[in-house]
């Protein structure tokens, strides 16, 4: 016969099988404390307003408001990409350490929101310090079918670069940077938007050895002319106009890929740097804007390198940047 304490301890055996823990998440999540949560923008067929607000500072509110009272639902196509999106959540909470790695122990909220609208934005953006948008609509225009499977590569690299840019902004937290000038900003741009692509350009793009790929060899004949013409420009004109600074942004990080005159360059230059470690880019990471100065005059070449090392002549050539 069973005393009591024994039946006791039989029951709460028999209850523990019974509602076995339920887990949600893996153990490597939850020993980080971090998951990527996806939410779809759309409430009733019109757009949310968590998208409203993400689109704020990307429309007028003209535009904004004209959207607001559209009602379109999720098209199939759509609906493909909203699916492939949630299938990649869990493993892009995986992603977070190695993004991080050239950031040098800045990091993101413990969680990522991961925000999907169908109307008004571009591709993919990222919207305050932990989410990280994007448009269904724009992302079927773009690259065609979710069912293709090019695009599951894609979406992995497009949404490390929104990632990246949640990063830049912890970074610039941190670091109070502040930008007071045109100037201040592009540079910023460059790195903040190169840095980003370094994440999300494709594997043609990457250096070859020492050397730079084909195509981002052709790419540069046209581009590095750009990049010095805009910069030197910038950095000796005293009184731009504003029909100035528009010409001179244009195409910055905007527009198809070849015509990315200073994100590209920058990215493929982090490359180059990076040679397959990420830690090698810290120091240019550190640097913030004050990095594009330096790595121009490391990589640019030819007519280019030249005027723009007469330009910018109190910045100093450097193989390594100081940690």
């Amino acid at each position: 016969m069973k005393t009591p304490l024994q039946i006791f301890v039989l029951l709460l055996l028999v209850i523990g099988c019974a509602n076995p823990k339920k887990s949600t998440t893996t153990d490597s999540q939850k020993k980080n404390n971090y998951s990527v949560i996806v939410k779809l923008g759309l409430e009733n067929d019109r757009i949310s307003s968590d998208w409203k607000d993400a689109l704020t500072n990307r429309l007028s509110k003209k535009n904004l408001d004209s959207i607001s009272t559209i009602k379109k639902p999720l098209t199939l196509e759509e609906n493909n990409w909203y699916q492939l999106i949630k299938s990649r959540a869990d493993q892009w909470a995986f992603f977070r350490d190695s993004l991080q790695v050239p950031f040098s122990g800045i990091k993101v909220n413990d969680t990522t929101y991961v925000l999907l609208g169908n109307q008004g934005g571009d591709d993919a953006f990222s919207y305050e310090h932990q989410t990280v948008c994007f448009d269904l609509t724009a992302l079927y225009r773009a690259y065609g079918s979710a069912n293709k499977t090019v695009n599951t590569n894609r979406i992995d690299r497009i949404f490390s670069h929104e990632y990246t840019h949640l990063l830049s902004k912890e970074w610039v937290k941190h670091n109070t940077l502040k930008l007071k000038t045109y100037k201040d900003r592009i540079l910023w741009e460059c790195m903040y938007e190169g840095v980003g692509m370094y994440r999300s350009m494709s594997a043609k793009w990457f250096p070859k050895g020492d050397s730079l790929s084909e195509i981002s060899a052709k790419t540069f004949e046209t581009l590095y002319p750009i990049f010095t013409e805009r910069l030197t420009t910038i950095e000796t004109s005293e009184n731009l106009s504003e029909e100035d600074k528009i010409r001179l942004h244009q195409n910055l990080s905007r527009g198809s890929m070849k015509k990315k005159w200073g994100a590209l360059p920058v990215a493929v230059w982090l490359a180059m740097e990076a040679n397959g470690n990420d830690k090698n880019l810290i120091p240019w990471i550190n640097m913030g804007p004050d990095a594009l100065i330096p790595l121009a005059k490391k990589y640019l070449t030819g007519k280019d390198k030249i005027k723009f090392e007469k330009t910018f002549i109190g910045t100093p050539v450097t193989s390594k940047p100081k940690k």
